[in-house]
């Protein structure tokens, strides 16, 4: 088990993959992130960010900003706004998935936009989420939630109905609950099994791109954003889906690139 804190994605994401490159196996359980600040980069984040995402198209893998997309599409809110995601969007997911041969890509963000209730009704989760943050706003002194009480929600990624059969290849992320809390939109993510090279950036730009939405809508700032990796590893590329592979060598030397932008910065300072 570790707690691994920092202030920008791209700072955490690279104290964890130095932790598992430490590990006889690189690999732990329970590997806590937090990050203070989700969506923002300094100079040093952006060339970390750039170098990471460079070594994963590299190597035929996913970049970051196409991870992120399978979580919150962004280009799709910048392109056509919120209503374009609530409303069209869903289906021409679920039409990209059709024609792709990993038919999950895009899973967490079609689940985040469409679930069915107990009844079969289809909902949309983050749309109701979002209703009740600007409940919350506008009723938060009231006797029942308490002055300053955080409102708080939960989307269910899981799915026992399509994903209790298999062994392997569920979704990742598994669950994520979201308070309110002061003025903030915080985020707990927890994955079953995470990859941190192929995957850890890009799940957590995504993260905060979806508590950006969230913020920028009800008129609330972002807070921090804690991932529970119940599982975590330093992977090779190799997977289902996954595209590209590299050699823990490749990847060792990656890390070893990334803290040297961090330390070149402390010693221009």
């Amino acid at each position: 088990m570790e707690l691994i804190k920092g202030e920008t994605s791209p700072a955490v994401w690279l104290a964890a993959a130095e932790h598992l490159n430490g590990l006889k196996k690189s690999e732990d359980f329970d590997v806590i992130l937090h990050i203070a600040q989700p969506t923002v980069l300094s100079i040093e984040d952006r060339r970390v960010h750039d170098e990471v995402d460079k070594f994963l198209r590299s190597h035929g893998a996913f970049g970051i900003h196409t991870v992120a997309e399978t979580i919150f599409p962004f280009d799709e809110y910048q392109r056509s706004g919120k209503a374009g995601l609530f409303g069209p969007f869903p289906e021409k997911l679920k039409a990209i998935q059709k024609a792709r041969s990993d038919g999950n890509w895009g899973s967490y963000a079609y689940r985040i936009l469409r679930q069915r209730d107990a009844k079969g009704k289809i909902f949309n989760p983050l749309e109701d989420l979002l209703t009740k943050i600007r409940k919350h706003g506008k009723y938060r002194a009231s006797f029942e939630l308490g002055p300053g009480s955080p409102m708080e929600d939960e989307i269910q990624i899981y799915d026992p109905a399509t994903d209790r059969g298999r062994l392997y290849g569920g979704p990742c992320l598994s669950h994520l609950s979201i308070k309110v809390h002061d003025g903030q939109v915080r985020f707990n993510a927890t994955y079953r099994s995470h990859y941190y090279v192929r995957r850890l950036l890009g799940n957590l730009v995504g993260l905060g791109r979806l508590q950006f939405f969230l913020a920028h809508e009800a008129g609330l700032k972002v807070g921090p954003l804690t991932v529970n990796s119940t599982f975590a590893r330093l992977d090779t590329g190799s997977g289902e889906g996954s595209g590209g592979h590299w050699t823990k060598a490749e990847a060792k030397a990656l890390i070893g690139r990334c803290r040297a932008i961090y330390n070149e910065s402390a010693l221009a300072a």
